[in-house]
């Protein structure tokens, strides 16, 4: 038996992930998250900080979930690894840059934006292959 990690399930299953993501269910889990961290953030005075993060991960989130919808329709899911985390800086990349000048960074470098970028893609994909893909129903 082969191991198929949530993230490769969720390229096949890309429909059924946005679905979930999208429902009061998926909302709620979501929400909860990033209610307990603004409230903590606010309390020691980097709440709007905090809530630039989030938006950017969350950003990294969705990309990732896209690219890799996009490889398993074309059917290059597997070892693409590379090719699909520059999708992701790529796209992901003008994003940084915004959240960047937000923090404070007047002028953010294209080596700072990238390093960012890549960061977020890395971590989203590394958390998403480590979660077990759900049950299949035969």
């Amino acid at each position: 038996m082969t191991f198929k990690s949530f993230l490769s399930a969720a390229g096949h299953d890309f429909m059924k992930v946005f679905t979930w993501l999208g429902s009061s269910q998926g909302q709620a889990v979501v929400a909860g998250g990033e209610t307990a961290a603004v409230a903590i953030a606010s309390a020691v005075g980097v709440g709007p900080a905090v809530t630039a993060i989030i938006a950017l991960v969350n950003a990294g989130l969705q990309k990732v979930l896209t690219v890799e919808a996009g490889a398993a329709a074309a059917g290059m899911q597997s070892g693409t690894g590379t090719q699909k985390l520059a999708a992701v800086v790529s796209s992901l990349t003008p994003e940084v840059e915004s959240t960047l000048k937000l923090l404070g960074v007047p002028e953010p470098t294209a080596e700072q934006s990238q390093a960012l970028a890549t960061a977020i893609g890395q971590a989203v994909s590394s958390i998403l292959n480590s979660i077990p893909p759900p049950a299949t129903t035969a």
